[in-house]
């Protein structure tokens, strides 16, 4: 196969497509987040690539009485671990959701 500039951009795209398939998604919640505390999912809007997750997920699991955070941009949600007994409340996550520069939305569940 000859390699030009179509071909070229072909790969390119599907590299790029292959990236975005690799997303969190909350079925990948980790095991030992089901054995304990709470698991919430909420809505996050201006999420656009791979790379946004990971500003969000430091500045949740940055929060006292969160144990952990899983960001999802194709589906447009964070799912954050509240450890057991903990009172955070909703609006300390949409605080800071806002912090990473980001939209709340609802509380999924």
């Amino acid at each position: 196969m000859r390699l030009n500039f179509q071909n070229f951009r072909l790969m390119i795209l599907l590299a790029v497509l292959a990236m975005g398939c690799s997303h969190n998604t909350p079925s990948a919640i980790p095991e030992e987040w089901k054995a304990s505390g709470e698991i919430r999912i909420y809505e996050v809007f201006g999420m656009d690539c791979p790379g946004c997750h990971g500003g969000l997920e430091n500045q949740l699991t940055a929060l006292d009485g969160v144990d952990g955070a899983k960001a999802d941009w194709v589906q447009k949600q964070v799912t954050v671990w509240v450890s057991q007994g903990n009172l955070i409340g909703d609006e300390d996550i949409h605080e800071a959701i806002k912090r990473a520069n980001f939209t709340p939305g609802d509380r999924i569940k």
